[in-house]
């Protein structure tokens, strides 16, 4: 375990976004891979981002979608997670094709137009096969692409006059299965995530000091303050992405 815990300082930046980004989601609900990715991709690559996000959300979302399995609106994640598989083999073969650049570049400008969409515009869609179906096929797409499946399906979910705590708890069981879909399709794809996988390990504990701090800290941090600050942050890093892709 020595190795271990000397390779935790040399990630102590990295760490350090994870903590964040899992204490930001724990107070206020906004998605951890949202809040992980652009932050992430200071220090890695952009393909092997993608499969350190995905890993991360799996472990973030498998406990609490386990616990919270009786509350969450099962049938329409069956078809949610139905277009999921039919999205995937598109952004796998969008993943194959595209550039760590282009792949960069892209998650940056998903993560600002998700900011900008879900902050500025209600857009309240009809909940219905067909469209949970839609909604899957983009968030699958997504998912397997940039390790954000969460954009298409919040648009989709986030406006209805479903119970938060029914909700909430779907959001845990539909990430789990999207993430883990998009992961095990990353190792049949061929892409070798055994280095995500120990960059992973060396993150965990950012993870879980975030989830159980946020637990500690919410009843007395004021949200929209803590809102306000995640919206500038990740502006703010995304900029500062696509600036690095346009102009490098």
């Amino acid at each position: 375990m020595e190795w271990y815990f000397s390779g935790l300082a040399g990630h102590a930046l990295p760490l350090l976004c994870v903590l964040l980004a899992s204490l930001l989601q724990s107070l206020t609900g906004f998605g951890l891979a949202i809040a992980t990715a652009p932050l992430l991709m200071f220090f890695y690559d952009a393909k092997e981002v993608v499969s350190i996000v995905l890993l991360l959300c799996v472990c973030g979302n498998f406990v609490q979608g386990l616990m919270q399995l009786r509350r969450a609106h099962l049938s329409l994640v069956a078809f949610l997670y139905l277009g999921v598989l039919l999205g995937q083999p598109v952004g796998l073969l969008l993943y194959h094709a595209a550039s760590s650049d282009m792949l960069k570049l892209a998650i940056n400008l998903m993560v600002l137009f998700s900011l900008i969409v879900m902050r500025m515009l209600h857009v309240r869609l009809r909940i219905s096969r067909g469209n949970s179906v839609k909604a899957g096929v983009l968030a699958g797409i997504t998912s397997v692409t940039t390790g954000m499946g969460g954009p298409p399906f919040l648009l989709y979910i986030a406006h209805t006059k479903m119970a938060p705590e029914v909700l909430r708890a779907t959001c845990f069981v539909f990430f789990f299965l999207c993430n883990i879909t998009s992961l095990s399709a990353h190792a049949l794809g061929g892409y070798a995530i055994g280095t995500a996988f120990r960059e992973f390990l060396y993150l965990l504990p950012g993870l879980v000091l975030g989830v159980l701090l946020g637990n500690l800290l919410y009843d007395h941090v004021p949200k929209t303050w803590i809102r306000q600050a995640i919206f500038v942050l990740l502006v703010t890093a995304s900029l500062i992405g696509c600036a690095d892709v346009l102009l490098g």
